[in-house]
């Protein structure tokens, strides 16, 4: 039972956590370092009393069990963990224990907050909602294992017909700059949903938020800066994209301008879902103006961390370390009132600097 736990974590649940540590960081920040504990309670009671409220919850819930599931059959797939497929020759009561174990870790995010949900509930004597919100968290176990029973007993399942988006597609030439996000639609389905809901749901709760008090247009601001935290993963994902089946790219004859514009309008079109939300939720006494002000501001910070991921022999600790400070860094600028288009115009010109710079001698890790 240890042998396999042990292999399990080592290959799926330690990779999952290093890849989105900087989604996880943003959902930390955000939900623990903006809100306050008792905020969360009021929150969670409302949760618990309302049930459109709660299955809203469970919805998210589900869509991030949907995602660890995603990102462990792709670990099953990848070649050089076919040897994971052994895992079969172990006895059943053990495999499942271990798979199951395997889930447990994988969806910690939202069960230690389920638990701090239990309690409430106790408290409050909402003992259905309690015992509601403990199935379904045994149900996405469950639903884990048998998920990955299957894969191990189907390894390298090739399909018979094409998926019917996938046919329809494939009748439409896709311009470059659609590449990737044809890519996220059909391959990262998941990790494109949580993403946006996540910084919609971040801009639409600065809007909320801003008559509630004097506030003024730094704490839109920062409803940008985070919201483009929230891109990370996605920038991450387009370095991993290129590396893995774009590499040739670089021998075409496209000069840097057309590069540069390409990255531009694909997170342009992006960042289409945040505009909308911004634009209509906008608070009254913000002008139109600050809100292309701010998803430029936006643009310009997902810009630069996609063009920083170029520069050679930087660790994963050390691209967190480095997020993190230029996010204080920033978030003392806001807080000086810094204008955001200035801030942009200073972001796009350091993008454009480590792309001239880095773009050509980067090498994937």
């Amino acid at each position: 039972m240890k042998t396999i736990s042990r292999i399990l974590s080592l290959t799926i649940t330690k990779e999952y956590y290093r890849q989105n540590a900087v989604f996880i960081f943003a959902v930390m920040m955000f939900t623990f370092g903006f809100l306050r504990s008792s905020e969360h309670i009021t929150i969670i009671k409302l949760v618990l009393k309302l049930p459109s409220m709660l299955a809203l919850t469970f919805l998210v819930w589900a869509l991030h069990t949907v995602k660890v599931i995603l990102f462990a059959l792709r670990t099953f797939e990848a070649k050089p963990n076919e040897f994971l497929y052994h895992v079969r020759l172990f006895p059943v009561p053990k495999r499942y224990l271990a798979l199951g174990l395997m889930q447990f870790n994988l969806i910690q995010l939202t069960f230690l907050y389920s638990l701090w949900m239990i309690k409430i509930g106790i408290e409050e004597k909402q003992f259905l909602a309690t015992l509601i919100i403990s199935c379904f968290n045994i149900i996405f176990i469950v639903v884990g294992i048998i998920v990955y029973e299957y894969r191990i007993k189907h390894p390298n399942v090739v399909p018979t017909s094409p998926k019917p988006i996938q046919n329809l597609l494939g009748r439409f030439q896709t311009p470059p700059y659609l590449f990737f996000i044809r890519y996220l639609f059909s391959k990262q389905p998941v990790l494109m949903l949580l993403s946006k809901l996540f910084t919609c749901f971040i801009l639409a709760g600065m809007c909320g938020l801003y008559p509630t008090d004097a506030y003024d247009e730094r704490l839109l601001a920062l409803g940008g800066l985070f919201v483009a935290a929230g891109h990370t993963v996605i920038c991450q994902q387009f370095f991993f994209y290129e590396n893995q089946f774009l590499s040739f790219s670089r021998n075409l004859p496209l000069s840097s301008q057309q590069r540069l514009l390409s990255y531009a309008m694909t997170y342009s079109l992006l960042l289409i879902p945040e505009l909308i939300v911004l634009l209509r939720n906008l608070p009254e006494g913000v002008s139109y103006l600050f809100a292309l002000h701010l998803i430029t501001f936006v643009l310009s910070m997902v810009f630069l961390n996609h063009h920083t991921q170029y520069i050679n022999n930087v660790s994963d600790d050390a691209y967190l370390q480095r997020l993190f400070f230029t996010g204080i860094l920033f978030l003392l600028l806001i807080m000086f009132k810094i204008p955001v288009i200035l801030m942009a115009l200073v972001n796009f010109s350091l993008a454009i600097f480590v792309f001239h710079k880095n773009y050509y001698q980067s090498q994937p890790s």
